[in-house]
């Protein structure tokens, strides 16, 4: 009975999620740093929302990646941005009918304090943020105040990693943090206490096919994905209830793209699981993928799909009915319609933040209300 109560609410949660408003912000990298952001019209197209860009608190453009992450603690939302030129995440409060951000207590909160490429990751519950950098080996895990939205951090955070890592995501369970390893070219996979203390899983980390850009997994909590800068192939796993990661029957799975690559920069999974979308930082294309119940992918007729410019972050709607992707050559978004096919129309745009910035490139995208999967998990 309390798995039934437990999906109701989180299905009452996505078509109140539906009924609102949908924004899109990105990590401008400017030094001070500045996040823009979008409302997401109905037909895909963007409008900057008043009051955009809103200031950090912190330095961007410590590298080419600032990590971004969306939680929803008590009665409100939350963006978190980590500012990588100065090692702090910031707290931002979302204003859900206008989409405007506001700084929460205490930010920016403290991370490494030194420049790197930061990431980002909450926990299903939304009771954890995780962050890493590559310019450490360490892990900092937080607890998120129900109350207001401020960070502190978890009893032995840091964790230690034993690589640099780039890349954080969260099991649909709860159960596991997934890790992409920049320097030793492996997907790390830690168990969770109920406290949010990380442990390393027998076996860890498990092998992949270049330097891990980002990691992807499913709702169902037994496929794990991970890309590559250095190639474009997307590795794909089997994640067992133990943690462990086996790689899927064909895998690696080449992204298809043509252009100057390859560089798989990017990747999400649709909110159904069904599909798989990737970036080519160094192509105009985005490479579609059906998945299969055996973590398998199978290009979607016509994939990759045209994207007038070179794309980096990607991210989707909470209906998946939109892809969105940074064209960081022109500090801009772009935005795809996703049909039911999982093929790719181009939507109206590009909207272009103007945020040119002199110490790092805009490269990652965030959609909010974010993508959940339909449980509510415990950890």
């Amino acid at each position: 009975m309390k798995y039934v109560c437990a999906v109701c609410f989180s299905l009452l949660l996505s078509a109140a999620a539906v009924a609102q408003n949908q924004f899109v912000y990105t990590d401008d990298e400017t030094a001070p740093n500045e996040v823009s952001a979008a409302k997401i019209n109905a037909d895909g197209s963007l409008t900057q929302i008043a009051g955009s860009p809103f200031a950090t608190g912190g330095t961007g453009g410590g590298g080419w990646v600032e990590g971004l992450a969306t939680a929803t603690a008590g009665k409100n939302s939350y963006l978190y941005v980590d500012n990588g030129g100065d090692g702090t995440i910031s707290g931002l409060k979302i204003d859900p009918a206008n989409g405007a951000l506001r700084p929460v207590p205490r930010s920016p909160f403290l991370a490494d304090g030194i420049a790197g490429n930061y990431s980002l990751a909450i926990s299903p519950s939304n009771r954890f943020l995780f962050a890493s950098s590559d310019a450490t080996t360490l892990i900092h895990v937080y607890a998120i105040s129900q109350t207001n939205g401020s960070l502190f951090e978890v009893k032995g955070s840091p964790f230690l990693a034993n690589a640099n890592l780039d890349g954080l995501k969260v099991s649909g369970n709860g159960h596991f943090l997934i890790a992409g390893g920049q320097s030793n070219s492996a997907v790390a996979v830690f168990s969770i206490s109920q406290a949010g203390a990380l442990t390393e899983v027998p076996g860890s980390p498990f092998p992949a096919s270049g330097t891990v850009s980002a990691v992807e997994s499913n709702c169902a909590s037994n496929q794990v994905f991970a890309v590559s800068n250095s190639t474009n192939l997307i590795d794909a796993y089997k994640l067992s209830a133990a943690g462990t990661l086996t790689p899927a029957p064909g895998s690696p799975f080449s992204n298809g793209a043509s252009g100057n690559g390859p560089n798989s920069f990017d990747l999400v999974l649709s909110p159904t699981n069904h599909f798989l979308f990737t970036t080519d930082s160094f192509t105009d294309e985005i490479s579609s993928f059906a998945v299969a119940p055996d973590a398998a992918l199978m290009p979607v007729a016509g994939s990759p799909f045209f994207a007038s410019s070179w794309t980096s972050g990607t991210a989707i709607t909470h209906a998946g009915d939109y892809l969105y992707a940074v064209d960081f050559s022109d500090a801009a978004v772009l935005g795809e319609h996703v049909n039911s096919d999982g093929s790719l129309t181009p939507a109206p745009g590009p909207f272009n933040t103007g945020a040119i910035s002199t110490v790092g490139e805009m490269n990652t995208v965030i959609t909010f209300p974010s993508p959940v999967c339909p449980t509510v998990s415990t950890q």
